[in-house]
């Protein structure tokens, strides 16, 4: 990936630029306001954090396993024909994601190719149900169907200036059919060879058409269908010869394309990939041997200025010279447990981009220069959890970090987010005279406003003068900065550690707020250390929340208030965030234990484990109410992102339960109802550290940070594609501001902004609504 692999302190700088049209963009930016630009930059001006591009995608038109995708221009518009394993099929336009139709599959097709009838754009279709059909590409209205018998392979040319489908089933025989608008016709039945009909594929040569068949044993036959008469109601077919792989096998896929300006014949049998002159059937070089598993697909693009054949497995992409049989470049990987199922190049502002699909119904259009989410073999992700790996970041409403050494023996070395929370730049928002405002608090102890809109710096009030006409404002620990640290929350506070306890200052106005403590031995803050901490107001009265392993603790910041612990987790706290859901203030808790938990802030119990299985450890969560909704997300160590519907708890009262110290209350968990099921949002390249959920008009974004990137998945529509956009530093902490979108990065912040305005209320996916 493309910047600078340090994350790096932010350190001071000049005030933010607009940052307008500097990302490249693939196609034109769609007017349903899936978009996300730069608004705003921050930091210094020799290492200002950069917003590379911003893309859509990935989509998710079938519901799982695409089977194959078939992609063809339509009035310079790049467009792809998306198969999934239970016959539903769509057409996707590359550009914005969105689903142009799909059509009417009632014959259950397994099978399908573009045509063009007299300038206009069709599907026909086939399955083992035994119709061939026709379809408009752009409604999905079918124009026709007609009975024909088994198909399992299909191909569409032209024979003698007449647009054919040929179709074979498991048996050695050929259907040809010629098709038009209103009706489709049988014009023969030809035999062509002996063996089982695996794939098939069809191309022109001149008034004829060329047949590839291929076999179960590896072998590859190839025929020539040719008019006998004038009018083309006779089908002549003739043999053109026979060759095969090195190692028989299955053949899976066949293509025929254009290489160097001649037709060539593309194939795969198990892990081996090899090309033919389609005229003549000579090899053009020895097989193609580097997949470690079987090639489900094969296609001719570019790989920089280079042509290259591209060809896929279950795990890696990979382009290759056919006349050498060598490898180009290194492999790339797909990085998710749902395997590549399926690939093909697509022509986009004129480049070819790879097309992929996966077993979870995803469709990929990525670009080799900057491959996400494929990694390049050897390469190190930025935030990945490899090796290299520099500090990470903190979560939408809650960072820091608990004891590093305290969490290896449960998760390995990889499960400590960061080596400490003091090198990290914790972001916040609050408002000001009514208007927003981000706080970040860097490295150097100095904590910036900026106004969110514009990104113009706003003052943070001083409180390093505060008297209280009592005491004088107590001195500071050795080690830690003189200037207050930034607590995020949904309400923020300035915090700084004395040897009294955390002195507590509101960030909007620089009232002083109170002393917490004395605190409780152990906890961070006792030791000269802030660990993950998070404030908020609960019915008036500022809250603290923070973390000493794996205890909670809370205290309400006024005089005299005693420190109260929450027990649930087993493993150390590695964030904390601070919601409202549906009208209820909550704290939210990930930990090395695998779980989020959640907590009612009013009554002061833990209500239990709202998700869990993180791969190990949960490293980041927030919460938001979207459309009436109390949502909670959580990520952690796997890079799995989840969701899931907590209304319902929060709306059910518990039974009465005694507290850790046998008192009412006191944050026990009382586990009292089932946790609801949890639905999955995406999976990221590599653990997340950072989440937040931002707002625009009608639509609500659940913003992960994977390394140097962010990946923007709607909250509610499922039919919206998602958004990925790329920085030229890693990620290391986000917060959300209606409209806005803020991203710590290296030594400085980017904001974004929605691209266009939003459309009407979304409908589709609901957080677990099944």
């Amino acid at each position: 990936m493309t910047g600078d692999h340090d994350a790096a302190r932010m350190t001071g700088g000049p005030t933010p630029r607009t940052a307008g049209g500097t990302g490249r963009r693939i196609g034109a930016r769609p007017a349903s306001g899936i978009a996300w630009e730069p608004a705003w930059t921050w930091g210094p001006p020799e290492r200002q954090p950069r917003s590379l591009w911003s893309r859509p995608g990935p989509y998710h038109p079938v519901p799982a396993w695409v089977t194959r995708l078939t992609s063809y221009p339509d009035d310079r518009t790049p467009r792809v024909v998306v198969s999934s394993y239970a016959g539903t099929r769509v057409v996707l336009d590359l550009r914005d994601g969105r689903v142009i139709g799909a059509p009417d599959e009632r014959p259950n097709a397994s099978v399908c190719a573009p045509v063009r009838i007299d300038g206009e754009r069709m599907i026909v279709s086939g399955g083992v149900a035994g119709h061939l059909q026709l379809s408009d590409l752009a409604s999905g209205r079918p124009r026709w169907r007609r009975w024909c018998g088994d198909i399992r392979s299909l191909a569409t040319a032209t024979l003698a200036g007449r647009p054919v489908a040929v179709l074979a089933g498991s048996a050695p025989q050929l259907q040809i059919w010629s098709l038009a608008a209103n009706r489709g016709d049988r014009l023969a039945v030809v035999r062509a060879g002996t063996g089982r009909v695996a794939a098939l594929a069809a191309t022109n040569l001149g008034d004829d058409v060329v047949v590839a068949l291929g076999g179960t044993t590896g072998r590859i036959t190839l025929w020539r269908l040719s008019v006998t008469n004038g009018t083309g109601s006779g089908v002549r077919i003739a043999s053109l010869g026979e060759y095969g792989f090195e190692a028989p096998g299955l053949v899976s896929t066949l293509e025929f394309v254009w290489w160097q300006g001649r037709p060539v014949l593309l194939g795969a049998a198990g892990r081996l990939a090899r090309a033919w002159e389609a005229a003549g059937g000579s090899p053009l070089g020895p097989s193609f041997a580097g997949h470690g598993g079987a090639v489900n697909a094969v296609a001719v693009g570019r790989y920089g200025a280079r042509p290259v054949v591209w060809s896929s497995d279950d795990a890696t992409v990979r382009a290759w010279l056919p006349e050498t049989g060598g490898q180009v470049g290194e492999a790339f990987h797909y990085p998710y447990e749902a395997a590549l199922t399926s690939m093909t190049v697509a022509e986009i502002d004129g480049g070819p981009m790879l097309v992929s699909g996966d077993a979870a119904g995803l469709v990929w259009v990525w670009d080799p220069e900057r491959p996400y989410p494929f990694h390049r073999a050897g390469s190190r992700r930025i935030g990945s959890g490899l090796a290299g790996v520099g500090p990470a970041g903190c979560g939408a409403a809650g960072c820091g970090t608990a004891d590093p050494a305290s969490d290896v023996a449960a998760s390995g070395p990889e499960s400590d987010p960061a080596a400490s929370g003091g090198d990290r730049v914790r972001l916040a928002g609050t408002t000001r005279d009514g208007r927003p405002v981000v706080l970040a608090g860097g490295a150097d102890g100095v904590v910036r406003g900026f106004a969110g809109p514009d990104g113009a710096e706003v003052p943070v009030p001083d409180t390093t003068a505060w008297r209280d006409g009592v005491r004088r404002a107590p001195a500071s620990v050795a080690g830690l900065p003189d200037a207050p640290v930034l607590v995020p929350g949904s309400h923020p506070t300035l915090a700084r550690v004395t040897p009294d306890g955390v002195d507590l200052w509101d960030p909007a106005t620089g009232e002083y707020l109170g002393l917490v403590g004395p605190l409780p031995t152990g906890t961070p803050a006792s030791a000269g250390r802030l660990g993950p901490m998070a404030s908020t107001r609960v019915d008036g009265v500022w809250t603290l929340l923070f973390a000493a392993g794996s205890t909670v603790h809370r205290a309400d910041i006024a005089a005299g208030t005693p420190v109260v612990a929450w027990h649930g987790h087993t493993r150390p706290i590695h964030a904390i965030a601070t919601a409202e859901l549906d009208g209820v203030p909550v704290g939210l808790t990930a930990a090395g234990d695998d779980t989020v938990r959640l907590w009612d802030l009013r009554s002061g119990r833990g209500l239990g484990v709202v998700l869990a299985g993180h791969g190990g450890a949960a490293y980041a969560v927030a919460g938001a109410t979207v459309d009436g909704r109390a949502l909670v997300f959580g990520a952690g160590r796997s890079g799995l992102v989840r969701g899931v519907d907590v209304t319902e708890l929060l709306r059910t009262d518990p039974p009465p339960a005694a507290g850790p110290d046998g008192t009412g209350g006191g944050g026990a968990d009382t586990s009292w109802a089932e946790s609801p099921e949890p639905t999955l949002m995406l999976t990221a390249t590599g653990p997340v550290r950072s989440l937040a959920v931002v707002r625009s008009g009608w639509d609500s974004w659940l913003v992960v940070a994977d390394g140097a990137l962010l990946l923007w998945c709607p909250v509610v529509d499922d039919r919206q594609p998602r958004w990925t956009s790329e920085l030229g530093a890693p990620v290391t902490g986000l917060v959300a501001l209606p409209g806005l979108l803020v991203a710590a990065a290296g030594d400085g912040l980017v904001a974004y902004r929605p691209a266009a305005p939003p459309g009407g209320p979304p409908g589709g996916r609901r957080i677990g609504a099944g």
